[in-house]
């Protein structure tokens, strides 16, 4: 088994130089960063949009492989472009792995995320080992496809609840 994950993770790396992703964030500095960090794993094809909108312009019109996206942007936030991308017959990969990366971590936050439908949630300011694992997670196994009134979006892993002893206290192991 390990060294079947291996194989697969060396499959991976040779295969990123063709990954095409879309980063979506109104912070230039946020873009400049994140393709900086896409290119030391070998993604270099990457495109930047400073807004949801545009970003769901090119998911209509370009072909992309992964999505990196904000939550706190205008006109739409992160998680409405999520909801929008799941459901919208406009965009021709509604599966599209939608990774988002935000400064607002809060747990409502991560919640509402997971709700929208994105694959993983990562809080900034996000390191270039951690963001590089959770692309690989995303891309070597990706969760089933799922489709109801409520939801679209990639199968939820279940949330925990609180051990008895710390009820009171918000604490969630893993809501995606």
């Amino acid at each position: 088994m390990v060294e079947n994950d291996e194989k697969m993770r060396e499959k991976l790396r040779e295969r990123l130089p063709a990954l095409r992703v879309l980063i979506i964030d109104d912070n230039k500095f946020s873009r400049s960063l994140l393709v900086t960090q896409l290119a030391s794993y070998g993604i270099r094809d990457v495109v930047e949009r400073a807004d949801g909108v545009e970003g769901l312009k090119c998911l209509q019109q370009e072909a992309i492989h992964m999505v990196l996206l904000d939550y706190e942007m205008t006109p739409l936030n992160g998680a409405e472009f999520a909801r929008l991308v799941r459901r919208d017959p406009s965009i021709g990969n509604p599966e599209i792995p939608i990774i988002m990366i935000s400064g607002y971590s809060d747990l409502a936050h991560v919640r509402e995320a997971r709700d929208a439908g994105v694959n993983e949630f990562l809080g900034k300011p996000v390191s270039a080992d951690t963001l590089y694992k959770r692309i690989e997670h995303t891309l070597l196994y990706p969760r089933p496809f799922v489709r109801t009134e409520k939801y679209v979006g990639p199968m939820q892993r279940e949330e925990r609840t609180p051990p008895p002893a710390q009820s009171g206290k918000s604490s969630v192991s893993s809501v995606f």
